[in-house]
């Protein structure tokens, strides 16, 4: 998916004067992009012109045409913003280009894990209503509960306990760890695996690339930059929002991560960690769900159905049960108050 340079601001500049915009909806317009790809994630501009006539009938708005959201995308898409605009045929090759379908994408959908995670999110949010807040022009960013606020906080002050870190690949492999009584808050190392990557797209590891790769060191450090908790709950936001990771698989890899910089988590801290990520996943404003909470669309999905649904647990989450992480009578008893029948 090739992405074109930004352009000057004397260009960019005499492209708004010509486009027939007016100085007031050139600011709506941004600050009406700008809250779509923070809330959803990806959407096309037939459905951000559907979610404007929606918010329109909530909140006094500016009067805007079709033609205007096509004429500032053009322009957008040539600036530097905190999302990307794709044409379809360049994500969908067989697809003809028409204004109606481009695409918005919040650039942290591609740039934090991989840019397959458009066609998975593209079909997970297929045919799901879209959310219409009337502070939709307000966000700047995901919107942040308090359940994402407490995971956070959990995450970083999490202790590495043990005193030897042993090879992922090779247990019988072990070194002492450095890490020792440091909160994940308070270690910036990179993992074995973690250098290994970076050395690779650095040019230094032998048969691998001869040279440094500018775009890869730069995309490695947007996902792995900050402290270990950062990084982190980094990849387990943007796995969740986009359904990138099952729920049980996400924990799994997350307590893999931990184990990397020495944490083993006791059986309390475990329980704690997956009931945390729980509530965060049920109360946050998801990508794959166009905007709604887990909990906000299951309700209106079911409005007009009378009976209840089954529900099947997974490897991930049998796994977990098993472990002790999860408590089965718990969970059972969550989904039964959704409505849920579980098998």
């Amino acid at each position: 998916m090739s992405y074109p340079k930004p352009l000057s601001q004397k260009t960019l500049d005499k492209m708004y004067k010509e486009s027939g915009l007016s100085k007031e909806k050139i600011e709506f317009l941004g600050k009406l992009f700008d809250g779509a790809a923070a809330l959803y994630g990806i959407i096309t501009l037939k459905d951000l012109w559907n979610v404007y006539k929606e918010y329109a009938e909530k909140v006094p708005a500016i009067r805007l045409h079709r033609k205007d959201i096509i004429a500032f995308s053009s322009i957008a898409r040539r600036e530097e913003h905190d999302y990307y605009i794709y044409e379809i045929d360049e994500l969908y090759k067989e697809e003809i280009r028409t204004p109606d379908e481009r695409f918005i994408i919040y650039r942290e959908v591609l740039d934090l894990i991989s840019k397959a995670v458009f066609y998975v999110l593209d079909e997970t949010a297929y045919n799901k209503p879209f959310y219409v807040p009337e502070n939709l022009l307000d966000l700047k960013g995901h919107l942040v509960t308090k359940e994402e606020e407490e995971l956070v906080r959990f995450i970083e002050e999490i202790q590495s306990n043990s005193p030897v870190l042993e090879k992922r690949w090779n247990k019988n492999i072990s070194k002492p760890s450095p890490y020792q009584g440091k909160k994940l808050k308070e270690i910036f190392d990179l993992s074995d695996s973690e250098q290994f990557e970076l050395d690779w797209v650095s040019g230094k590891c032998e048969g691998g690339p001869k040279k440094m790769q500018e775009k890869k060191v730069k995309e490695f450090w947007l996902r792995r930059g900050g402290a270990v908790s950062d990084r982190i709950f980094r990849f387990l936001r943007i796995s969740t929002f986009t359904g990138w990771i099952t729920p049980g698989d996400l924990v799994s890899h997350i307590t893999r991560a931990m184990e990397d910089y020495g944490v083993i988590l006791s059986l309390e801290d475990g329980k704690k960690f997956v009931s945390l990520f729980m509530e965060f996943n049920n109360k946050s404003h998801l990508y794959t769900n166009r905007g709604w909470t887990p909990a906000e669309l299951y309700k209106i999905q079911m409005k007009d159905y009378n009976g209840p649904i089954g529900l099947t647990f997974g490897p991930g989450i049998q796994n977990a049960i098993k472990e002790g992480k999860i408590s089965l009578d718990e969970l059972k008893a969550r989904m039964k108050e959704m409505g849920i029948k579980v098998d």
